[in-house]
């Protein structure tokens, strides 16, 4: 059903976003609306011409109908020829014009308004064309023009005969109005403590103000005078703004002061004229009057304070120094002293100085990023100085604009502010011009200044003996830390936290924080004389990028000779971060405009930086596995294999064994302390990985005796113990941990390393040494014996889990530790507790998993669900709001999962019983938990766009200058001077009653019809899960089912926020950013009322008559068209988000890779998302203890007796005592070594051997050579020497004299058939 002519309104397309990732229905209803939309304004704008083509019958009479094309150019002032004149009295129109003098001349009140409406009705009514000729040219050279450019077939008009007289007489008539016009337009807000706006006219007035001029003046004309206010009125905020700056601040500091102060207004001020202007001139005409009367004034005032205040900063500056030359200068007396001029004398900036310029130029940058993109927003014209996207749009060079201005004044008279721009013009840099000289020296000196002393301090520190490097913590995990809005005009070239280093040296902390705030002045000077301080900058920055890499080079050096190991991760660490500083200067000053090429970008030494990188990282790592090697695992004692005595009484494992993973520990502690996450994990991985192999090989090799062998058994089940403890800290991913496939190159590019598959390589083969070698001669034989290595099956383990973890603990690492279930928890918490940093991606997948338990873990262990009320501080209580506040505004944006939110907070939403607080979301006032804050928040946002819309349409109803023009009639001594030949006849004020109650009506049913109109895109618009949240509240609020039963719990809450607002006056100026007057607060709330009337709510007194009259003509133009539109509402709000929770459930097995990216994609575009998923790994990294000791499969937190804590610094306490080297000695992780239980570890043998009759040959008999039974001399039992004859036989080479030729063959195998990392099995 079509009603375009009735409900023009409903075409609107409001600015309302459907979510991402949504269901098949909201799209479905969403591509319907817009193609109905679109029908419904073709139809609207076919009906409307018609019924123009219907009113201009009775002047187009016996021609041809018009076309479409043709009615549109009606409109245009220009275009139109086809007037037929008609003549009036030369006197007729002298005692017009008179009368109208003398009525502007009066006392009374309103006769410029009314003069101006008489003129107007004049001229639409019976078609008279008043010349709108410039007020400098002569009324007959623009009358004719005028005349033949009518906006429509004119009943009559002036004659063109009109003499000087009736010209000056309209003149003056045009002149008093454009007074009482222009001081309108002139009038400013009242003063105030800050800086004043622009104008204290609503937009609306300003406009209409500016369209009744152009009524009197040409366009052109109009646009001059308005500029001159504008100009006027930006100087006078300048003024202001400088004048009421802080007490004590004087020079830069006050001009950078002043204008950062103004700029919010001058912001306002712009939004309002690209609201006004676009309905008068064309978009480039637009930026031609933003450029002369904005940016032009603003450049040339900030130009004429900077050379006052550098004339200042040059008396001040060069004091000190006239006195110090004062006796020089009185010896040259008698040499005639020389003026120069102020530009070319020579002063130095100081640094505070330089910094203040750097603020100003800051602020100017986002300024100037702001206005254009605010101008590109709303007039479609790239302005950024690009070419631009819309098609027909061509860029024009500054001269091509200034020959095409030239031609055009050859032809017509065209004002300089009338020729159109293609681009922005705000030359705010060329103020900086004189200074150019005295900054360029000045960021020089200053920079070498910072650098000089950091690294001179240092150098005093380490010649006092302070070889340890000193750190500092970095500023935030992005690579600037200013946020300036300058920086939204440049790419994002940021790192993520896992990419950035945490501590930093303190030196180059210094030097860089100096680069940091310098980098805006650089990036601000790209054009002319101003790139000399960009190439300054440039060289300065490279020199002390050089110099702090050859003191972190010569620092190196000193490791390990007289430094610790330590200062190689912080020294690492540094390299990184000052790369990637250098990467973003380069980044940020890189231009690809000509001019700019012209800066030396490879000064700075970026590659540098990357080569020392790789050479430092290169330098720990092969020092570390060094170490390991030629020292740590290096014990004479432990390693005598053929001794007949036990080690230690065979009570323990070797002491290298234990020292290497302490040294391991000591590192891992290093590492995540200052190095950034990823290469953290990639640097211990491949220390862990190649300390292992030396590990492999001298195990593979050993040939221990009876004493000894339980030795090599005891240290490779300490190894795998330390290993498997480390690999919680190396790996990323369940996966990655629990199964031995080598990563993709996809999850490698992503940031995954290839080191977790090299370990569990190692290990396998450890394993496999310590099998074979030493596992009960009885059980390897019956393996082995009865089913022949060449009969095998290849080696494949029931489960798919890594052979080794398994074989240590069965019961932890199966497959289910990948899948779900209690073990899968512990799996990822004990992962996502055990890396250096946060972990998104991780941590996401686990507060999803198994139905977001985890989450529901802390809240039902906190003090939201505590039976007993606990007493809590004003910290803890903000600290837990926070907490919940974080996570729902992680859950609220995962659409893909929308069940995820009701699973998070369900201990939250049973206990604080939040259905009910849902049903009355709109009363604002009552004081109700943080979460419904929250939804509420999403809820209004989204019904703040149909209330903006709603204000407009009352405001332009309101509004109208029709409608205030009744306030004062025109006497009518001035009505009876309107030539008769016009027939005019006034308006009559009976009718003005009805009309205005018919308008009432009207604008009620457009209004209802708009709101019911576009209610399916405002439900489709709130993301699933805060739908389905409202499904769920719905089937717990039965004792409201009445009310519900029609349009549903989420529906309802809409309209009664809506309901809410339209009462509250308040809140409506606040959202629509207008004042309302008396008329639309009372129209908003009879319409209030009137949606009240339309849900079913009992209305407070007695119904109004017209409440009823507006919803029975709405009935009757749209028959049950509400209840379809509520019906349709509410289908988005629960078949969608039910069927979607049920497709897309938050099992493990659905949380895929790709799934996990995607949603972490949704969560860190929103804002503050990164920062939510923060502060939630922060607070269960400070409480590891109890989420590891609470039972998984229960959530009563009667079991546990400490509470959650929500402080935030209890992980930054943790962190800082998470390795102690007195208490680390003997222990794995946070238990206790038990020596005794590594010695008597039970092995599986029967479970384990069959395993392994799949191992190559080659390998099998190397290593049972190894076996102590096989030596030469062994003491054997006689069934013993018959199993060892056996096996040499089966698997040995040489069958004859076994017992000679076996050793040599076994002890040179491993080195020469099998790779440098030991026996490979075949598998």
């Amino acid at each position: 059903m079509e009603w375009p002519g009735d409900f023009p309104e409903d075409h609107a397309f409001v600015e309302l976003l459907v979510p991402g990732v949504s269901s098949e229905l909201d799209f479905e209803q969403l591509l319907k609306d817009t193609e109905e939309k679109l029908k419904l304004n073709a139809s609207s704008i076919e009906q409307q011409l018609m019924e123009l083509k219907a009113k201009m019958g009775e002047s187009r009479s016996g021609e041809r109908p018009p076309s479409p094309s043709e009615c549109l150019q009606w409109f245009n002032l220009r275009v139109n020829n086809g007037v037929r004149p008609v003549t009036t009295g030369h006197q007729e129109l002298m005692d017009f014009f008179k009368g109208l003098q003398l009525f502007l001349r009066s006392e009374d009140e309103g006769r410029e308004e009314a003069t101006l409406q008489l003129l107007l009705n004049l001229s639409s009514h019976c078609g008279i064309c008043f010349p709108c000729s410039p007020s400098s040219s002569p009324l007959f050279s623009s009358l004719c023009p005028q005349l033949a450019a009518s906006p429509v077939h004119l009943l009559h008009a002036v004659r063109d005969d009109t003499s000087l007289e009736i010209q000056d007489a309209w003149d003056d008539v045009r002149l008093q109005l454009r007074r009482h016009l222009l001081d309108r337009l002139s009038s400013n807000s009242p003063e105030s403590p800050g800086p004043r706006l622009i104008s204290s006219l609503s937009i609306s007035d300003r406009a209409h103000c500016l369209q009744q001029l152009c009524f009197l003046y040409p366009e052109s004309e109009v646009l001059t005078l308005y500029q001159g206010l504008r100009s006027q009125s930006v100087l006078v905020l300048l003024h202001s703004a400088m004048s009421s700056s802080p007490g004590g601040v004087t020079g830069f500091d006050r001009l950078t002061a002043g204008f950062r102060s103004v700029v919010p207004a001058l912001t306002q001020a712009l939004t309002e004229e690209l609201h006004v202007l676009p309905r008068l001139a064309e978009p480039h005409t637009i930026l031609g009057f933003i450029n002369a009367a904005y940016l032009s004034t603003v450049a040339r005032e900030l130009t004429s304070v900077m050379e006052r205040e550098s004339e200042t900063s040059l008396r001040d500056n060069t004091l000190l120094s006239s006195k110090i030359k004062k006796y020089s200068s009185r010896s040259r007396a008698t040499v005639a002293p020389m003026e120069f001029p102020v530009k070319s004398r020579s002063f130095n900036l100081t640094s505070h100085q330089l910094r203040a310029l750097t603020q100003l130029a800051c602020t100017l940058l986002g300024f100037e990023s702001n206005i254009k993109e605010l101008v590109t927003t709303m007039t479609f014209i790239n302005c950024m100085g690009e070419a631009p996207c819309v098609k027909g749009i061509l860029k024009k060079t500054k001269e091509d604009m200034d020959v095409a201005g030239d031609a055009k004044k050859s032809t017509t008279e065209t004002p300089l502010h009338t020729a159109e721009s293609q681009v922005l013009e705000f030359d705010w840099r060329s103020a900086f011009k004189g200074l150019v000289p005295h900054m360029t020296h000045c960021v020089k000196v200053v920079l070498e200044d910072i650098f000089t002393k950091s690294l001179q301090q240092e150098e005093v520190l380490h010649s006092l003996g302070h070889n340890s490097i000193t750190l500092i913590k970095t500023a935030g995990h992005t690579t600037t830390p200013d946020s300036s809005p300058h920086t939204r005009e440049e790419p994002l070239y940021t790192y993520s936290e896992r990419r950035t280093p945490k501590m930093i040296a303190k030196c180059c902390a210094a030097i860089v924080d100096e680069l940091d705030a310098l980098l805006p002045l650089a990036a601000a000077c790209r054009d002319g004389p101003l790139l000399e301080v960009r190439s300054s900058f440039v060289e300065a920055c490279g020199q002390a990028a050089f110099a702090m890499l050859g003191r972190l080079q010569e620092r190196a050096l000193e490791v390990p000779s007289s430094a610790p190991l330590k200062n190689l991760p912080a020294l690492l660490a540094t390299c990184i971060y000052v790369h990637q500083k250098l990467e973003y200067y380069h980044a940020r000053l890189k231009d690809l405009t000509s001019t700019s090429a012209k800066i030396h970008l490879t000064l700075l030494p970026i590659q540098k930086y990357q080569d020392t990188v790789e050479a430092l990282r290169d330098q720990l790592t092969s020092y570390c596995i060094h170490v390991c090697s030629t020292c740590i695992l290096q014990d004479a004692e432990s390693h005598h294999w053929v001794d007949p005595k036990p080690f230690y009484e065979g009570e323990r494992c070797s002491f290298s064994i234990q020292m290497w993973f302490y040294f391991l520990c000591g590192l891992r502690s290093d590492l995540w302390a200052v190095l950034p996450p990823e290469v953290a994990k990639d640097v211990l991985g491949q220390v862990l990985s190649e300390s292992l192999q030396v590990l492999v090989q001298r195990y593979a090799r050993a040939k221990p005796s009876y004493k000894r062998h339980l030795q090599i058994r005891c240290d490779i089940t300490a190894v795998l113990l330390y290993v498997e403890e480390l690999m919680w800290s190396v790996c990323e991913s369940p996966e990655a941990l629990l199964r031995s496939g080598p990563p993709s190159a996809v999850a490698i590019l992503a940031g995954g390393s290839d080191w977790p598959y090299q370990i569990h390589s190692l290990c396998d083969q450890l394993l496999t040494v310590l099998v074979i070698v030493t596992a009960p001669l009885c059980l390897l034989y019956r393996t082995f014996m009865n089913k022949p290595a060449g009969e095998s099956l290849p080696h494949q383990s029931d489960s798919a889990v890594v052979h080794w973890l398994h074989a240590i603990d069965p019961d932890l690492f199966t497959e289910q530790a990948i899948q779900d279930g209690q073990v899968a928890s512990a799996c990822l918490l004990r992962l996502l507790t055990s890396d250096p940093g946060s972990n998104p991606r991780l941590l996401l997948r686990m507060l999803l998993y198994r139905d977001c338990h985890l989450p529901q873990i802390l809240l039902e262990n906190s003090y939201f669900c505590q039976e007993s009320g606990v007493e809590m501080s004003a910290e803890n209580s903000k600290a837990r709001d926070a907490f919940i506040v974080a996570l729902f505004n992680i859950f609220s944006c995962l659409n893909h999962v929308p069940k995820a939110l009701i699973q998070a907070l369900q201990p939250y939403l049973e206990r604080t019983q939040i259905w009910e607080h849902l049903y009355t979301l709109a009363e604002s006032t009552r004081r109700s938990p943080v979460v419904i804050n929250c939804v509420r928040a999403v809820v209004i946002k989204s019904a703040n766009t149909i209330l903006t819309h709603l204000v407009s349409m009352v405001m332009q109803a309101t509004e109208e200058p029709s409608g205030a023009l009744f306030k004062r009639d025109v006497p009518e001594s001035v009505l009876a001077k309107i030539p008769k030949g016009w027939n005019y006849t006034p308006l009559e004020a009976r009718g003005k009653e009805s009309a205005s109650s018919k308008t009432v009506i009207s604008l009620a049913i457009q209004a209802l019809s708009f709101i019911f109109t576009n209610l399916p895109l405002v439900v489709a618009s709130l993301p699933l899960p805060i739908r389905y949240l409202f499904q769920v509240a719905e089937k717990n609020l039965s004792q409201h089912a009445r009310q519900l039963r029609v349009v549903g719990l989420l529906v309802w809450v809409l309209l009664n926020c809506l309901i809410h607002h339209l009462e509250d006056p308040d809140s409506l100026e606040q959202i629509s950013g207008m004042v309302l007057g008396c008329e639309a607060k009372d129209r908003m709330a009879m319409l209030a009322e009137c949606l009240q009337a339309s849900m079913g709510i009992q209305q407070k007194g007695v119904p109004k008559p017209t409440v009823h009259k507006v919803l029975q003509a709405l009935e009757e133009k749209r028959p049950k068209w509400t209840n379809m539109q509520l019906q349709k509402s509410r289908r988005l709000c629960s078949d969608s988000v039910f069927e979607r929770g049920r497709e897309s459930g938050v099992a493990a097995a659905e949380l895929t890779e790709q799934k996990i990216g995607l949603m972490l994609l949704e969560v860190c575009h929103k804002a503050g998302g990164s920062d939510y998923l923060r502060q939630i790994y922060h607070i269960i990294r400070g409480n590891e203890e109890l989420l590891m000791a609470k039972p998984s499969e229960s959530l009563d937190s009667s079991d546990s007796p400490n509470l959650v804590t929500f402080d935030l610094a209890c992980d930054d306490q943790i962190h800082s005592t998470c390795f102690n080297p007195l208490n680390q000695f003997d222990r794995i992780g946070k238990k206790k070594l038990d020596q005794s239980a590594v010695v008597d570890w039970a092995w599986d043998w029967p479970r384990l051997l069959p395993g392994y009759q799949g191992t190559s040959q080659v390998t099998f008999s190397t290593l049972l050579a190894n076996r102590w039974e096989m030596q030469e001399g062994a003491e054997l039992e006689v069934a013993e020497k018959a199993m060892v004859l056996e096996l040499q036989g089966a698997y040995f080479v040489c069958h004859c004299s076994p017992r000679q030729q076996d050793p040599p063959e076994a002890d040179e195998k491993p080195s020469s058939e099998q790779t440098p990392g030991g026996p490979q099995p075949s598998d």
